[in-house]
C-alpha cells in the first residue's frame, strides 16, 4: 500500500519541529563593526610594526648608557642575523592576533528575539526567559536586565553604542527605561552596616576582597548570595552599594 504526500506537510512538521526562536527575527548586540575591524586590523598591524621597529630602536638604546631597564633591549641588540626583525614582527602579529581572539571571547554578546534573551560571553552562555524580565536599562556601559522582584539576571559590559541598545530591546518589546528605577534606593556600603543583616555584611566584605583581587567569577557568585538574602549590590571601583529587593 503506498503512502501519499500531502503538499506542504513536511514542510509544516519541520517548521513544527524548529525552535520558537528560530522562527523569530532576531536582533544581535555586540562589538560594533567598526570597533571589529580596527581589532582585526589594527592589532596584528600594531603588533607586526612593533616587531619591525624593534631592532633599530634597540639598537639606539644601546648608544644611551643613561637609559634604565637595558636588559631586553641588549638582548635584541645581540641579534645580528637579518631576519630578528621578521621574526619579532611575525610574533608580533601572531601577539596582536591573540589580542584580537581575548578581546572577541570576552565581549558580551547578546541576541535579542521576542521570546527569550541569548547572553554569550567568555565561551558560556546562558538563556533568560522574556516572561522573567521586568526592566532593561544601560547604567554608564553596563547592560542591566532585572526580573520581577528586582534581582540583576544580568549585569555586564557592553560595547554597543546605547541608542542602538535601546532600539534593539524596545524593538522586541522589552520594557526598556532611560535609567535604573531604583537607583535612589541605593546606599554605599561601609563594613558593619548597621542596616542590613550580618550575614549580608559578611558577604560584602567577602565580596570587597574579590573586588580588589578582581576575582570575576567570586564577585558574580557572591553578588547572587547577597542576593538570595534580599538584597541587590552594584559597584564603582572597589566601593559596593546596595538596596533591598523590590518585588514589581
Amino acid at each position: 500500500m503506498s503512502t501519499r504526500t500531502v503538499p506542504g506537510r513536511r514542510r509544516e512538521d519541520e517548521e513544527r519541529a524548529m525552535p520558537t526562536e528560530a522562527k523569530e527575527p532576531t536582533t544581535r548586540l555586540w562589538l560594533p563593526l567598526a570597533d571589529r575591524l580596527v581589532l582585526l586590523i589594527g592589532a596584528p598591524a600594531l603588533g607586526a610594526g612593533l616587531g619591525l621597529l624593534l631592532p633599530p630602536v634597540s639598537d639606539w638604546v644601546m648608544g644611551l648608557p643613561w637609559m634604565p631597564m637595558r636588559g631586553p633591549f641588549e638582548l635584541v641588540a645581540s641579534f645580528e642575523s637579518r631576519w630578528v626583525g621578521a621574526v619579532l614582527a611575525g610574533l608580533g602579529l601572531l601577539a596582536g592576533l591573540v589580542l584580537v581572539v581575548i578581546a572577541f571571547a570576552t565581549s558580551l554578546k547578546v541576541t535579542l528575539s521576542d521570546s527569550r534573551i541569548r547572553v554569550e560571553i567568555n565561551d558560556t552562555t546562558r538563556v533568560i526567559e522574556r516572561a522573567a524580565v521586568d526592566v532593561v536599562f544601560l547604567d554608564g556601559k553596563k547592560l542591566v536586565i532585572l526580573d520581577h522582584e528586582s534581582r540583576q539576571l544580568l549585569r555586564d559590559t557592553s560595547e554597543e553604542r546605547p541608542a542602538d541598545v535601546a532600539r534593539a530591546f524596545a524593538a522586541h518589546g522589552y520594557p526598556w527605561a532611560d535609567a535604573d528605577p531604583y537607583a535612589d534606593l541605593y546606599r554605599r556600603w561601609v563594613p558593619d552596616t548597621p542596616e542590613v543583616p550580618s550575614a549580608v555584611n559578611a558577604l560584602l566584605k567577602a565580596r570587597e576582597v574579590a573586588l580588589r583581587k578582581k576575582a570575576a567569577e567570586d564577585i558574580a557568585e557572591l553578588r547572587l548570595e547577597v542576593e538570595k538574602l534580599g538584597y541587590a549590590v552594584r559597584d564603582e571601583a572597589v566601593r559596593q552599594y546596595w538596596r533591598p529587593l523590590v518585588r514589581s
